[in-house]
Parts: C-alpha cells; sequence; structure tokens
C-alpha cells in the first residue's frame, strides 16, 4: 500500500485500461520513460491490465512495491485471484478511492457514487471509460480518469496522467498523446 514517507508531496502516475496484447503489444516506451524520468513515487493502473505480465513488468520496471493494481472487467482469472476491485487509504488528510468502473462514460461519476459511498472520499480515481476525465465536483470531490494510452476504439485520444498530492494541494494532469 501506499506510504507516506515524504513530507512534501507524492507525484502518482496513473495509467489503466492497457489492454495488452489485444489493443498495444506494449505500453508504450514514451510513457513508461515519461514516468521514470519525472520519478514516480507510485504508478497506479486502474485494471484492464489483461493479463499478469503486464502487472509483472511493471513491476520490474518500477519495484513491485510502488505499482498499484486494481482488478478491470477485461482482466484475466490469474490477475482476479491478485487484485482488488478497490481501495482506499489517505495521503496527507485526503481520503483517496480507486476503482475500475463500469458501464459506459456518459454517467460514470452517477454510476460510482450510486454503487459506492464516496461521502467521505476527497478524490476518487476510476477507469474502465477509456476517456480521460479531469474534474471537480458541486461536492468538492475530484474526480480524475487516466483515460487509456492504447485504445482507439473507444476513445479518439489516448492519454495518462498523473497526481500530485501534499498537504495542501491537489494537483491532477492528464497527458495526451
Amino acid at each position: 500500500m501506499i506510504k507516506t514517507d515524504k513530507e512534501e508531496f507524492l507525484y502518482i502516475g496513473l495509467i489503466g485500461d492497457t489492454h495488452i496484447p489485444s489493443r498495444a503489444p506494449e505500453i508504450p516506451k514514451n510513457i513508461i520513460s515519461d514516468f521514470q524520468d519525472k520519478n514516480i513515487d507510485y504508478l497506479i493502473h486502474l485494471g484492464d491490465f489483461t493479463n499478469l505480465n503486464v502487472l509483472h513488468n511493471l513491476q520490474e520496471t518500477f519495484g513491485k512495491e510502488k505499482v498499484i493494481g486494481i482488478l478491470g472487467n477485461m482482466d484475466d482469472s490469474e490477475l482476479k485471484g491478485i487484485l482488488p476491485e478497490t481501495l482506499d487509504f489517505t495521503l496527507f488528510g485526503h481520503k483517496i478511492f480507486i476503482t475500475h468502473g463500469t458501464g459506459g462514460p456518459n454517467i460514470i461519476i452517477k454510476r460510482l457514487n450510486k454503487l459506492h459511498d464516496l461521502t467521505n472520499y476527497d478524490i476518487i480515481i476510476f477507469g474502465h471509460v477509456h476517456r480521460p476525465y479531469n474534474e471537480r465536483w458541486r461536492d468538492g470531490k475530484l474526480y480524475i480518469c487516466p483515460g487509456t494510452p492504447t485504445d482507439k476504439v473507444f476513445t479518439d485520444i489516448n492519454s495518462y496522467g498523473f497526481l500530485r498530492i501534499s498537504k495542501e494541494k491537489i494537483e491532477p494532469e492528464i497527458i495526451y498523446l
């Protein structure tokens, strides 16, 4: 799980819906390089790895303790045995909820709130819809989805993201490819 040894901030890479190998042979090298160049503290994959090799490759690249994964609806049985469907934790006083998500993109926020009690969370990070999403809602919660770096079937643009978090600030960023 994520530890807050650092006192200033944590820099977290966000990626999801990679669908390797059906949508691409691997996660694009420029994304891996960007995560490495920015010296991320953690990498959160929001599901739909599709097979265990993708998780293992990320763990080999960034370190097992730095890669956090959530189960997606397209993940194989090996991943179903080791990844949770949701995670929640607190960083610098901010409560964070992570899930893959379900259903189409048009009412994803409403659906997330219907399926999960998000009342006490500040940041909700999700995947599944293959479209980037970075919005603060009227209730003050931040909803962020990094989109997909590999699929062009359900979206016309590929993306991934970052989350820089400290006691004072939550700074989400979507990177468009």
